[in-house]
């Protein structure tokens, strides 16, 4: 920890745990959790269960929390059933038959959205099972137990049989525990979890899941919280307490709590200021919201019970403090500024406005940072000193002379205005000028801070979220990113901690036309990377090896020939992790099909889902790709799959360095070029080929690239098997090509590999028998809607099946919701009848 910077609350613990969506979803939304999704477990003496519950609500409420299936015939349930005269809240219920267990919320004081630990245990010796709930047992005596010896667990919805069920309460799971007598515990804390899946502790047990939201996610993922505009002159404030955003414009003060719900106040009296460079500041003491302009030098504080500010000067001033930073300093109570940028100067005074003088007067300080504008500022926890990151300035303060971005950390004291240099990147931080938020968030317990960051020479680009070591240059990316439109004096973004929602909260704001957009996201705080989520667990099985050969043997004659020429050179058996992935040959060419049927967990590049990036060991290095290197790399590597070529370096240029001169876009290309190859060779044996003007992505058999496989898949010119499908469902049910990246150039490889993923699942549906193969026939319907959502094949699919499976009513929802969605969309009716659907 810095010298002088005093530790602050313990960083709250990563939310996690399973969300069950219940209700308010169509029943084929709804969500499980299978412990036992193949095997029973085999437990003769018998066993104890145990987990962490909560309810997100305790009305509207029905449904199974845990459905406990013996020897596969007799059912042991834990029913949530409140609102209901003849149960009470919570149940046990053996064999269809009401039990002495059972609990009402008020008993054990149960409140929505708390976590209580519910223990079942299961003595077969002594025919008895017990049950505890927040700390009260009951018991009841079991008829029989002699002959139970298998069960299997499913929490929430299942389709096991006879036991099947759709009824799921809204419920959150946790830390499941299942303990035998013979003192084996398996555990799934529900911490990390893959795709469709989740592994026990010891990443040896895998329960399934369906339609699964995990709480883990929240801390990588930024969700889109409001969009709204504001007129002339906006700027934002926050209160890090209660979580309220303040907007203003030139006739009103908005406040967005945190909530949702909106205050809008229309100005009774007086203005803000009128400049485009104003700011805003919430001030804590005394509830306080106060704009202002430097160069004007004036200050305005808002009144919440007139809804009036003091200022009535309607003047409009030229800006000349674009971006400045502020704080309010509780030693002598004053509000205070840093640096700014107006008329080709870049400043870096430290100024205080003196509410008795009514004007702001220069702070001197002991020590200086370089001019600079676009950098961050945020306050200790004890509010003693304030950090400054980052910036783009000059030395000398004069635009002419040497402009460049600033990777460097400062303290300011706040009562001293003593100012001391903590660090600096000396080279290497960034492959172009990236800038930051307006603020920045300490996080002193885990001796770091978070910031936002974009490239200021682009003005359709993203934000990505930072996290810098308080101690030493070194950072990490964090999270998916945020679309942001760039265009210096009429934009701004932020990032503000939320202690009321325990978020972080980014706010963005850019002109259009004759009023502001304004934008905020959350994310849980702390915010974490991916890898600190999803579960990597390399699989190896002999059933995968003999999947792979088959694939290859479908390839015919001519393909079984190159086989077996690279099979005399290879050991007779390849292992799973010697199956890779290679660029594919030109569309529509006949060859061999080389690709991994299970996730790897090193040397591995996804784009399925969201762009991934694996190193040899299995390190996720995805952070280490700047937007710039990531886009190059991306352009490199799906122009050469499309084309035996590759790209050409004019077409790089006019995608990612437009506004550049020949000389100037090379050299930018050669630099990041060289960045890229540095990763690349992280990554495994990747290399980019220069040939006449052009570049080519060469991947080697041991490393993956899902895109690759996929792409050969759907080129192979082979008749479509069963196999295949498997393998191509395996990865594109991961999502959607690259969704976290919006590139106009990415939108024609993004439609034209959903049409030919949809493609050849329609084709090979008609190959198969609904009856004997609605397993697949339902995964295919299901990954046809995650890249078309109003596809009418995938609903005659999806219905036919359900209904010949006896799930009528569950087609029904299904029609009902397609229907809907279609109408919404195409503002008509859909033409066909359910009946019609599914005859």
């Amino acid at each position: 920890m810095i010298q002088g910077l005093r530790g602050q609350n313990v960083t709250p613990e990563l939310d996690y745990g399973l969300v069950f969506s219940s209700h308010e979803v169509t029943k084929d939304q709804r969500t499980s959790l299978a412990l036992t999704p193949e095997a029973p477990f085999i437990m003769k003496d018998g066993f104890e269960i145990k987990f962490d519950l909560s309810l997100r609500r305790l009305t509207d409420a029905y449904g199974y929390v845990l459905r406990i299936i013996a020897n596969d015939s007799l059912n042991i349930d834990l029913v949530s059933s409140p609102e209901h005269e003849d149960f009470d809240d919570l149940n046990l219920i053996i064999n269809n038959r009401q039990t002495g267990i059972h609990f009402n919320h008020a008993d054990i004081g149960l409140q929505a959205m708390a976590w209580t630990t519910v223990a079942i245990r299961f003595n077969l010796r002594e025919h008895r099972i017990s049950m505890t709930w927040a700390g009260q047992e009951k018991t009841h005596e079991l008829a029989t137990t002699a002959d139970l010896s298998s069960f299997r667990f499913y929490f929430g919805a299942n389709e096991f049989g006879k036991f099947n069920t759709s009824d799921v309460p809204p419920m959150i799971i946790r830390n499941v525990e299942l303990v035998r007598n013979v003192g084996e515990t398996i555990r799934w804390d529900l911490r990390k979890h893959g795709i469709g899946e989740v592994y026990d502790n010891t990443l040896t047990l895998a329960a399934t899941t369906r339609n699964p939201t995990w709480l883990a996610d929240r801390h990588i993922r930024w969700v889109h919280a409001r969009d709204f505009q504001l007129e002339k002159y906006p700027s934002v404030a926050f209160n890090s307490i209660s979580g309220a955003l303040y907007a203003i414009d030139k006739n009103n003060v908005y406040i967005y709590n945190a909530d949702g719900k909106i205050d809008r106040r229309k100005i009774q009296h007086g203005k803000p200021i009128y400049s485009d460079a104003n700011q805003l500041l919430y001030v804590g003491a005394g509830n306080t919201l106060v704009n202002y302009d430097l160069f004007s030098g004036r200050l305005s504080r808002f009144d919440f019970e007139r809804n009036a500010w003091e200022n009535t000067d309607t003047t409009y001033n030229l800006p000349n403090y674009w971006h400045n930073n502020k704080f309010y300093n509780p030693f002598d109570r004053s509000v205070y500024t840093f640096g700014g940028y107006g008329h080709f100067t870049y400043k870096n005074k430290f100024m205080r406005y003196d509410s008795a003088a009514r004007k702001w007067m220069e702070v001197q300080t002991t020590g200086a940072i370089p001019p600079r504008y676009l950098g961050a500022l945020g306050l200790t926890a004890k509010k003693d000193k304030a950090l400054i990151f980052g910036g783009y300035g000059s030395e000398s303060g004069k635009q002419e002379l040497f402009p460049q971005s600033f990777y460097d950390l400062y303290s300011f004291d706040l009562r001293k205005h003593d100012i001391k240099k903590i660090w600096e990147f000396k080279s290497g931080h960034s492959d172009e000028d990236i800038v930051f938020s307006n603020s920045l968030v300490i996080n002193e317990e885990d001796s770091c801070f978070y910031v936002l960051s974009f490239p200021k020479n682009r003005h359709d680009s993203f934000i990505t979220l930072r996290r810098y070591s308080l101690n030493k240059p070194e950072w990490q990316a964090l999270a998916d990113t945020i679309p942001f439109q760039f265009h210096d004096e009429h934009s701004f973004c932020d990032l503000f901690l939320s202690q009321a929602t325990r978020q972080l909260v980014a706010v963005t704001s850019h002109k259009e036309k004759d009023h502001y957009r304004i934008n905020t996201y959350a994310i849980n705080y702390p915010p974490v990377s991916t890898q600190d989520v999803f579960q990597e667990v390399e699989k190896t099985s002999t059933a995968a090896v003999y999947m792979i050969l088959a694939i290859v043997l479908i390839a015919g004659s001519a393909a079984t020939f190159v086989w077996i020429r690279k099979k005399r050179k290879q050991p007779e058996v390849p292992s799973v992790q010697e199956e890779r992935s290679v660029i594919p040959s030109v569309a529509g060419s006949a060859t061999p099909i080389n690709f991994p049927e299970t996730e790897k967990a090193a040397s591995a590049i996804h784009l399925f889902g969201g762009f991934q990036v694996l190193d040899k060991d299995g390190n996720d290095i995805t952070g280490k790709f700047s937007m710039t290197v990531k886009e190059l790399f991306l352009l490199i590597l799906l122009h050469s799959a499309k084309t035996e070529h590759g790209i050409s370096t004019t077409t790089l240029q006019e995608q990612l360095w437009p506004d550049k001169d020949d000389m100037s876009a090379r050299n930018n290309r050669n630099v990041n070029l060289k960045k890229l190859r540095g990763l690349l060779e992280e990554v495994g044996d990747v290399t980019i080929e220069n040939n006449n003007a052009y570049l080519r992505l060469v991947i080697s058999d041991n490393v993956v690239c899902d895109y690759h496989v996929v792409s050969r898949i759907l080129a192979s010119g082979n008749a479509v098997d069963n196999t295949m499908i498997e393998a191509l469902l395996k990865h594109v049910k991961r999502g959607n090509l690259l969704p976290d990246i919006q590139s106009a150039w990415l939108d024609n490889f993004k439609s034209d590999i959903s049409n030919r993923i949809i493609d050849m699942l329609l084709e090979y549906s008609e190959k198969l028998d609904v009856n004997r193969d609605d397993r697949i026939l339902l995964e295919i319907a299901d990954t046809i809607f995650n890249y078309d959502s109003i596809n009418q094949e995938a609903l005659v699919i999806k219905c036919s099946v359900l209904n010949k499976k006896g799930k009528y009513s569950l087609a029904k929802t299904w029609y009902d919701h397609f229907a809907k969605e279609y109408k919404s969309l195409y503002a008509e009716s859909y033409p066909k009848t359910f009946d019609e659907v599914i005859s």
